[in-house]
């Protein structure tokens, strides 16, 4: 039975650590300082000094205190914490005492690194750690969906690595799934959020000299460029993916409504509605990415009003005005 601790006389530097996170740490050597709760006297003390040697009865007495809720962690520690735990994901639906910004940053890490993973070696045991991440963020959301709309006010890097602006585009487009109240079935949702995940796979596969070329490109390259949404489905395919919903971010990612997009010049209604929002996250997240403010993004935006399909577009203005500019 877990002790009655009054949490508000503790201080706000340190929280409550749950068995199972623990169980989750090198079995024998605990990479953070564990402090435990004396009753008696209210407070909390030193009780593990981190990476000290456990014999197994030490490592069993912890998790039965961790058990009874009598551990805590500093959260100077929470860098650590947090990169433990973005190897684990799974355990931000365990720990009940992470808080909201804590749980942000540790998707915001953990997410792009998987895509990276997948972006770099596309082949099926990065792809299922991929997708395991993504059904993971899925379930913190379905939980509470305004849970997106924290994640969506700390898209942001200093880095504009492709990994990073794919999660970016990632979480806008499930903003606006839900911002547009499109209905769509779980099964579906699940398939665009992977699509929404790893659309950018056929430009990752172009050698970078090309994709980070200022000056003109060959026609060759060019040609690499307008091809890259095939060629990620191409890829996605070799791997036996054959959801229309996934593959259809990869390959309409770039088409746009008005019929200027590529590579398939598609046009209206004849892009689907993975494509329809994909456009629009990717172009949004780019925006943002070449350091334009949401006052920017907005004017540009509507400037290219007839790009992109009424209700996904009214949604995006919403999500900007509501996010960033109240």
């Amino acid at each position: 039975m877990s002790a009655k601790i009054n949490l508000s006389s503790l201080n706000e530097e340190f929280y409550q650590i749950s068995p199972k996170i623990l169980e989750s740490f090198s079995k024998f050597r605990m990479p953070l300082d564990l402090y435990i709760f004396k009753e008696k006297i209210g407070s909390l003390e030193p009780f593990y000094k981190r990476d000290t040697r456990l014999q197994e009865e030490q490592r069993k007495e912890i998790l039965e205190l961790a058990d009874q809720g009598l551990l805590f962690v500093s959260r100077n520690d929470h860098a650590i914490y947090t990169k433990h735990i973005s190897k684990q994901l799974d355990l931000i639906l365990i720990d009940k005492h992470l808080t909201p910004q804590e749980i942000t940053s540790i998707l915001k890490m953990a997410l792009p690194e998987k895509i990276l993973e997948f972006y770099e070696q596309p082949v099926a045991p990065a792809w299922q750690e991929l997708k395991e991440s993504v059904l993971i963020l899925l379930q913190y959301i379905k939980v509470d969906t305004t849970r997106l709309k924290g994640l969506l006010k700390n898209i942001f890097f200093q880095e504009k690595d492709l990994d990073k602006v794919t999660y970016s585009t990632a979480i806008i487009g499930l903003n606006l799934i839900f911002e547009a109240k499109l209905e769509i079935k779980e099964k579906e949702l699940a398939n665009l959020a992977m699509g929404l995940f790893s659309y950018d796979l056929g430009l990752y596969r172009i050698p970078k000299f090309i994709r980070e070329k200022t000056g003109n490109l060959t026609p060759e390259e060019q040609q690499k460029i307008t091809n890259h949404p095939l060629h990620g489905v191409q890829i996605m395919r070799k791997l036996d993916i054959r959801e229309e919903f996934l593959l259809n971010c990869h390959l309409e990612h770039h088409e746009f409504f008005d019929g200027s997009g590529y590579p398939r010049k598609l046009s209206g209604k004849n892009i689907s509605l993975a494509g329809q929002i994909s456009s629009l996250a990717h172009y949004s997240s780019q925006l943002f990415t070449k350091g334009l403010s949401p006052q920017q993004v907005l004017s540009t935006l509507s400037k290219e009003q007839t790009k992109f399909a009424p209700k996904i577009y009214n949604a995006m203005l919403n999500i900007i005005t509501n996010t960033w500019i109240k």
